[in-house]
């Protein structure tokens, strides 16, 4: 069966110049589109997003503020190289948290947010992707309240206990399990290294399907960034091909400027391609 398999940058912004994106993906294959999660107010945060001449601006920059950026978003929704998802409303992080976990008037955020994507753009916006890949139970509520569909994990934190979350995530678990090919002990162990300590270096197969909580659709994206090796990213492709799923992995425009991770990310479009029936979609087809 073919695989499909999305690319979804995340950090697109009134700040980012078309440029850097071009560069980025230059040598991306006509046919490969790239999904960009946008942020429709960037605040002038310290960070790569924004350039480090505006870091100390009180601004929250609409993304109606960057012309030619709109326009090439335009351009390759209408030609399909790009699709486009709602990330946050500004990115910003309250007492050092991230927008969607300790932010204030979440639903009002993602309202205004995608309101304005969708007038500036003037296409439609139902995936969300949250900022810092963080959610907490206001902020899954507000998400689902708007019937947006979701890119994240499902996991029981922070969600309703009901027998649906129960048992999605015992799927997911049991599919993480048998995925797993050292026995019970081990998979205990790298499960508690994996959730209880943080350490994501230990490999935990993702469920590389569409799952159905709280009344809309979501799926789990594969990271790749400047500091995780490609080899783990393309284990979690061969168990999407393996299982007749879906794959998506998740980047950052500005993750590009390293070039070490520019031959990364192209290593494994390569891999894909070269070993799988491949139909590289916009991450909204992912949810069809």
């Amino acid at each position: 069966m073919t695989l499909q398999f999305a690319i979804r940058d995340d950090d697109c912004n009134a700040f980012t110049e078309v440029a850097e994106l071009e560069r980025a993906y230059a040598r991306l294959p006509a046919d490969v589109p790239v999904s960009f999660a946008v942020v429709p107010y960037h605040a002038s945060l310290e960070c790569p997003a924004v350039p480090d001449d505006r870091w100390d601006e009180a601004e929250r920059r609409p993304l109606e503020a960057n012309e030619d950026l709109i326009e090439y978003l335009q351009d390759g929704l209408e030609d399909g190289s790009c699709a486009v998802a709602l990330h946050g409303y500004s990115h910003e992080r309250f007492d050092g948290r991230p927008e969607f976990v300790a932010g204030t008037d979440l639903p009002s955020r993602i309202e205004r947010g995608r309101e304005h994507l969708e007038k500036t753009l003037e296409h439609e916006v139902d995936v969300f992707v949250p900022p810092n890949n963080s959610l907490s139970r206001r902020g899954i509520q507000a998400v689902k309240d708007a019937g947006m569909r979701l890119c994240y994990y499902p996991t029981p934190v922070n969600r309703p206990k009901t027998p649906e979350v129960l048992h999605v995530f015992l799927r997911d678990l049991w599919f993480k399990y048998r995925n797993k090919t050292a026995g019970p002990v081990s998979f205990l162990r790298d499960a508690d290294r994996f959730w209880r300590r943080g350490d994501h270096s230990v490999f935990m197969p993702v469920r590389p399907m569409l799952y159905e909580l709280q009344g809309s659709t979501e799926i789990t994206c594969v990271s790749l960034t400047r500091h995780n090796p490609v080899d783990p990213v393309k284990r979690h492709l061969d168990v999407a091909a393996a299982h007749d799923g879906k794959f998506c992995v998740a980047v950052h425009y500005h993750a590009f400027r390293d070039d070490a991770f520019s031959d990364r990310f192209y290593e494994l479009i390569d891999y894909a391609r070269s070993n799988y029936d491949v139909e590289f979609v916009g991450i909204e087809e992912l949810f069809e």
